[in-house]
């Protein structure tokens, strides 16, 4: 698997123009998601799109993570403080019915309150539908077992 990944990088590079190249060097090792975002913008069709979107994906799951797991303090999100454009919050108390449940419960209001956030700003059903594929989620469970779940599109996939 490397090394086609490898053997595909290098047929990629063969093939970008010069400054492309020079600003692939620059951002290619980078952990920096302001960096990677900027290549985004600059080449928005480049020949390594794919791969910097990649590593923009896994940057955001990793700070995900970090933020939820390991701080375990209650995210800005529940009060409804969100930079995206696009987002739904969802909430359930614990049921009786379990975990699962619960968390499909949650989930299933946060799809409904982004399904709103569409309607309330006329987006199109081809524009609705090529947004839902970008659909990220992040989910909290607080002290009391309340699941929170947040459904967003990252403002970058815009």
């Amino acid at each position: 698997m490397k090394n086609i990944i490898i053997s595909l990088f290098l047929v990629l590079f063969v093939y970008a123009d010069e400054s492309e190249k020079q600003y692939w060097d620059e951002v290619k090792n980078s952990s920096d998601l302001e960096l990677l975002k900027s290549y985004k913008e600059q080449y928005p069709h480049g020949v390594f799109e794919k791969i910097v979107n990649i590593k923009i994906k896994r940057l955001l799951q990793s700070n995900k993570t970090y933020t939820v797991d390991i701080m375990k303090e209650k995210p800005f999100w529940i009060k409804g403080n969100v930079d995206y454009k696009f987002y739904g919050i969802g909430k359930a108390n614990k049921h009786f019915k379990g975990k699962h449940y619960q968390e499909n419960l949650a989930r299933s209001r946060a799809k409904r309150n982004l399904m709103h956030t569409f309607e309330n700003n006329n987006l199109t059903n081809e524009m609705i539908e090529k947004y839902n594929s970008f659909i990220e989620i992040q989910q909290y469970t607080d002290k009391r077992e309340r699941v929170y779940i947040l459904v967003y599109i990252d403002n970058y996939n815009l």
